[in-house]
């Protein structure tokens, strides 16, 4: 095996469609896939383009929005190292139901999809690891849909913070804090809102002691007083 090949088994491994695949199988998926460099900003695919490839991510991130005829865009989520994109239209044959931005210089792996679904029918435990994958996409999606439908602005943005805070925070006593990563224009297109309003509901957690913020440092220093701000 060539130092390039071992490289790309590697990086497969890490992937959870294929983390279960012997090296042998992992090299001969190897051998038909391409690596595509893609700068900030720049279009991977767009709503409604037809879909004939598998996306792996193996460096950097991808931003998926859905955007409306007004102009809003709504962040669908961010694939980041070792996520795989457009699942659903690679098996159905359709077309991309997103647009694909990238976030940062980040490197593709493309697979024919003719060849990822020979892949799934020739070992089982890819396919199962697709039906988690969509099924946890699913369950994403309908948090989603809930919280557009049910709740205010200041409620998606309480319960978004406090998500961050339970994947990446660090805790200080009583107190988490953790790095805002997004600004705020791309927090609207995360909540179905616009810039302004973020920017307002943040200045009115911080008023009411609810967070406190240092540039994009976000500290919480009673997370059940939030939660219950958020109920």
């Amino acid at each position: 095996m060539s130092p390039s090949s071992r490289h790309l088994v590697a990086t497969l491994h890490r992937v959870p469609l294929f983390a279960e695949l012997s090296d042998q199988q992992l090299e001969s998926i190897g051998a038909r896939i391409i690596r595509a460099q893609f700068e900030r900003d720049s279009t991977i695919f767009s709503e409604g383009d037809l879909c004939r490839e598998l996306l792996i991510v193996e460096e950097g991130s991808v931003k998926l929005l859905k955007n409306a005829a007004n102009g809003r865009q709504q962040l669908m989520g961010i694939e980041r190292t070792g996520s795989t994109l457009a699942e659903v239209p690679v098996f159905d044959g359709g077309r991309y139901t997103v647009t694909a931005l990238v976030n940062e210089p980040t490197v593709l792996l493309r697979f024919a999809a003719e060849h990822f679904r020979k892949v799934c029918l020739q070992q089982p435990e890819v396919a199962v690891k697709v039906i988690k994958a969509l099924g946890h996409r699913l369950r994403h999606m309908e948090r989603l849909v809930e919280e557009l439908s049910f709740s205010t602005v200041r409620g998606r943005l309480i319960s978004h913070l406090l998500r961050l805070a339970e994947e990446r925070g660090t805790r200080d006593q009583s107190s988490v804090y953790f790095e805002l990563n997004e600004n705020n224009e791309e927090l609207a297109a995360r909540l179905g809102t616009v810039r302004e309003l973020i920017s307002r509901n943040l200045g009115r957690l911080h008023g009411d002691g609810l967070i406190e913020m240092r540039r994009r440092i976000v500290r919480i220093p009673n997370a059940h007083k939030l939660e219950s701000e958020a109920r």
